[in-house]
């Protein structure tokens, strides 16, 4: 693997500029697929312009925001990219036998673009997904106002999905099962499953259990009433009780794994003891894990803007949460069950503050996405939709570019 990676490290000493000189072919075609996709489902000036910029975003992430040394393992997913491409790595070997960086590293290199000279290349593959998703949702009558906007502009997003790591293949894996599950397709669902569960065993486990229920019982199409999502929250509880003395010392040793891989000591983390605590701590974390950090918690400038950042998102879910409960209710229960779900199990387990943020961002935009779309939430401050909006979209849909919020 040593000689295409050798020839590669030259790019390294080759400066701010010069670094990014070389993948403005990746931006361009990025641009491009921007520009045709615009017009293929006629979007709207504005929202044009902020897909334009989000091809930017790579520009000025690693080496301008911060050291690439502070996610090291986009060097690891680079490396491994380019040996792919090489031949040094054939693409069966590093999706059966390798690693969740090898199996990433396979998906990049089935991707339309060039090359990934440097470190910050792989940003611009991620930012062509991400924009390839947007169309998709679009595509799919996904967005409305309210939630195509929190897409556009959401700045952890952004940065998440224009750095090299494997987070958008996430999210976009993540995004595609709960829109098939809408849908009611089975086998696209499955197939979905299959690289998510590859490169996130996690999230698929948190994810796959929800949409099978989320199907099975018609939740798509019923939603489920206040006193059966209040009975859940109770069983969940009890259920917390009795798998407590097989299940705390399995979470004690993920939440030291992660402490440890965090930076922490391990023999200075406090470990959950009892049933009492177990529940204590995980209806109490997920809250925690949704905002932290608190502004008293920054050290520095970048966790000081996550905090900001941190208390705007929240109060954006609280107005659409306000809005989606005077709509459509039974459908915004069974979100805010399955948003509970996962931010307590991660709540658990993540201490990070920077973790905490790439783990919790698919999950927020993945409950403003649906939730706006399935119980109709068009703006944040009117108590119904429009009439005329509800009976469009529900029985008569028109193509892009009549009645899409983006056209």
């Amino acid at each position: 693997m040593g000689g295409c990676l050798n020839d590669l490290n030259w790019v390294m000493s080759s400066g701010f500029l010069g670094m990014r000189f070389y993948d403005l072919p990746n931006f361009f075609i990025c641009v491009l697929f921007v520009l045709l996709g615009c017009k293929a489902f006629r979007v709207k000036p504005a929202v044009q312009f902020v897909l334009l910029l989000h091809c930017l975003v790579p520009f000025f992430l690693n080496e301008f925001l911060f050291s690439t040394g502070y996610l090291g393992d986009q060097f690891r997913y680079w490396r491994q990219f380019n040996a792919i491409r090489a031949g040094e790595l054939s693409l069966l070997e590093a999706w059966v036998n390798g690693g969740n960086v090898e199996q990433a590293a396979a998906l990049f290199s089935l991707m339309p673009l060039p090359l990934a000279v440097s470190p910050i290349s792989l940003g611009f593959f991620n930012t062509l997904l991400w924009t390839a998703l947007f169309f998709w949702l679009h595509q799919k009558r996904v967005f409305t106002p309210v939630s195509l906007w929190f897409f556009l502009l959401y700045p952890s997003m952004a940065l998440y999905t224009g750095l090299s790591l494997r987070d958008t293949f996430i999210f976009v894996f993540m995004s595609m099962a709960v829109q098939y599950a809408r849908e009611g397709r089975w086998l696209p669902l499955l197939a979905v499953f299959v690289p998510l569960y590859v490169i996130k065993f996690q999230n698929f486990f948190i994810i796959a259990p929800v949409l099978v229920i989320y199907l099975l019982f018609g939740i798509r199409h019923s939603g489920v009433s206040l006193a059966r999502g209040i009975l859940t929250m109770i069983v969940g509880v009890v259920a917390l009780v009795v798998v407590s003395p097989i299940a705390l010392p399995l979470i004690n040793v993920f939440r030291a794994a992660m402490y440890a891989e965090d930076g922490g000591d391990g023999d200075q983390l406090k470990l959950i003891e009892g049933p009492g605590e177990f529940v204590a701590e995980g209806l109490t974390s997920g809250i925690y894990f949704l905002l932290k950090p608190f502004p008293w918690e920054t050290a520095g400038f970048l966790q000081l803007i996550q905090a900001a950042e941190n208390l705007v998102v929240f109060g954006l879910l609280v107005l659409i949460v306000r809005a989606a409960w005077r709509r459509v209710p039974k459908k915004l229960i069974f979100w805010l069950l399955f948003m509970a779900f996962a931010l307590s199990i991660y709540g658990l387990v993540v201490f990070n503050y920077g973790t905490a943020a790439r783990y919790r961002y698919p999950f927020i935009v993945i409950f403003v996405l649906f939730v706006c779309a399935d119980c109709q939430v068009r703006s944040l401050f009117k108590p119904f939709a429009p009439a005329h909006w509800r009976v469009g979209y529900r029985r008569n849909p028109k193509p892009s570019g009549d009645g899409s919020p983006l056209s």
